[in-house]
């Protein structure tokens, strides 16, 4: 009877030891099974106070952060808010204000020429503004021509404005462009001219000091002025920005345009180079040489195809 009931004793022994065991088990699977179906928040920001916000940084821009909290859902913070070390401090806003914060200004005057031109005053005005984040580019682009001519009092006015938003996509070098040019011109039929184009871009080159990009996409152009016309087309814009040196940048423009709608076999091409040479810190001041031509396939009666121009000119960083 004793060797019965011991035999009885260790069967239960084994029997509970099993359950802990399989209980165990069960455990850790279901530990397990949490932690790979939790998300893991591995980004801390630091207060100003002291206290800390564990979550997902999910947008760092020029002056706030967005962080994913798990418990407190989405949190948007001013980076004033933080206690960071941000390197160098974002550009302030104009005038005192926020507006444009984080943003490059420059805006350039200088003298400018044309090919096979009398004329007798000769005056270009630029303006370069850009902003880019982790996300987001935004380029804000003209130059303004003008030209009078003591002879028979034909000034010239043109010019041509430039606006483009990119939404970039880290860690993957394509990204999605939308983006409108506005021309104006005194000496051809159309007077004024907009171009809405959008599609997907490439970043050829990223490095610190080479940017080339290449996007390409559907475009509609409407002329209006002394002849109306509405135009179905095919861009490929081209920009290359080069930064030899902290005094010494090139940038580099270029936008065809095939026509589809109503004509086609029509096509223009608007090229802008520029060089650029920092002179003084404080203010920041720089020298500019640059060209500009645009070509027509199909210019009006009495019209050189190509419309060339060159500029030297001095800027300032707002």
């Amino acid at each position: 009877m004793d060797v019965l009931i011991a035999t009885l004793d260790e069967a239960r022994t084994r029997r509970h030891s099993r359950c802990r065991m399989m209980r165990s088990a069960c455990c850790f699977v279901v530990l397990m099974m949490l932690g790979v179906a939790s998300p893991i928040y591995a980004d801390t920001l630091v207060l100003a106070n002291g206290d800390t916000i564990n979550g997902e940084i999910v947008e760092w821009a020029i002056d706030h952060v967005v962080i994913e909290h798990p418990q407190l859902g989405t949190i948007r913070l001013e980076l004033d808010q933080l206690k960071l070390d941000t390197g160098t401090p974002p550009n302030p806003g104009l005038f005192g204000t926020r507006f444009m914060r984080g943003w490059k200004r420059r805006i350039d005057i200088g003298l400018t020429g044309e090919r096979d031109s009398d004329n007798t005053v000769s005056l270009t005005i630029g303006w370069q503004f850009s902003y880019k984040d982790q996300f987001t580019r935004w380029r804000l682009n003209g130059r303004y021509f003008y030209n009078a001519d003591d002879d028979d009092g034909d000034d010239d006015n043109n010019a041509t404005a430039d606006l483009r938003r990119d939404w970039l996509m880290p860690g993957s070098r394509w990204f999605y462009s939308l983006g409108g040019r506005y021309q104006f011109d005194d000496f051809e039929a159309w007077k004024h001219r907009i171009t809405l184009l959008s599609g997907p871009g490439l970043h050829l080159i990223e490095t610190d000091k080479h940017a080339f990009d290449v996007i390409v996409g559907p475009a509609f152009t409407r002329e209006f002025g002394t002849s109306n016309a509405n135009k179905a087309e095919g861009v490929v814009l081209v920009s290359y920005d080069w930064t030899i040196s902290k005094r010494q940048s090139i940038d580099l423009d270029n936008l065809y345009s095939y026509e589809f709608v109503p004509d086609g076999q029509e096509w223009r091409n608007l090229t802008t180079l520029a060089w650029a040479l920092r002179v003084t810190e404080h203010p920041a001041m720089s020298v500019s040489l640059g060209i500009q031509n645009q070509y027509d396939s199909n210019p009006d009666p009495g019209d050189d195809s190509n419309d060339f121009k060159y500029f030297l000119t001095l800027g300032l960083d707002l």
